[in-house]
């Protein structure tokens, strides 16, 4: 295998596990969910509140995400992301109750949706045409095979750890591709194709996309 070969292989990989955080996030835990509400003596309705939490934050953190990836470059965002994870990660497997549990996984949620955006923005900046087509369409399967595929790992993990371990593999997951990001993947947004001025105003921009009856029908 050629070198070209292997550093795109070693990008997709990359990209691939960014891409699949959202989801590894909201459904690895999925098959803990009864133990976790024993542990922390709460109803079961109440322990699904967390899956809610991480949702919220999955959301919120894409309209975070994106606009800091436009201003800053894809690479520190995608650091911040990722170190977010890690330490989310490590305070719901910390968690001595039902509300610090939600209020990591609300974090947690919010540093998977970095994942998510920034996965896809890497690609589009570094392929066009009909590479960029296919890099998508790997991307989309990973999106399509991740939710299958996590709850099915956390039974599998379930096996030979507590709900506590699970959020320790996601820390772990998080400091893989802290070190996958650090020496294999660089910056692809040069400074003069950031957009300029602060944060909020491009945040606001995206909101008012909202407000265009159109966008609604792509969404």
């Amino acid at each position: 295998m050629t070198p070209a070969h292997t550093n795109r292989l070693v990008y997709a990989i990359t990209l691939g596990l960014l891409a699949a955080l959202g989801p590894l996030c909201i459904d690895l835990y999925l098959p803990a969910l009864p133990q976790l509400a024993h542990d922390l003596n709460t109803e079961t309705a109440t322990a699904q509140l967390s899956l809610t939490a991480g949702l919220l934050g999955l959301g919120a953190g894409q309209l975070l995400f994106g606009p800091m990836s436009d201003k800053f470059g894809r690479i520190r965002p995608l650091m911040l992301s990722l170190v977010l994870l890690f330490i989310a990660s490590v305070g719901c497997a910390l968690a001595q109750d039902i509300n610090q549990l939600l209020l990591a996984r609300l974090f947690e949620g919010l540093a998977g949706a970095g994942g998510a955006v920034l996965s896809r923005a890497v690609a589009r900046d570094m392929y066009s045409g009909h590479e960029l087509t296919r890099f998508f369409a790997l991307l989309m399967l990973v999106n399509g095979l991740a939710p299958i595929a996590a709850p099915v790992l956390g039974g599998v993990l379930m096996t030979v750890l507590n709900w506590r371990g699970i959020f320790v593999v996601l820390g772990c997951i998080a400091v893989l591709l802290i070190f996958l990001t650090r020496w294999k993947l660089h910056e692809t947004l040069p400074e003069e194709r950031r957009s300029k001025g602060t944060l909020f105003p491009l945040m606001r921009h995206s909101v008012r996309s909202l407000r265009i009856v159109r966008s609604w029908g792509f969404v």
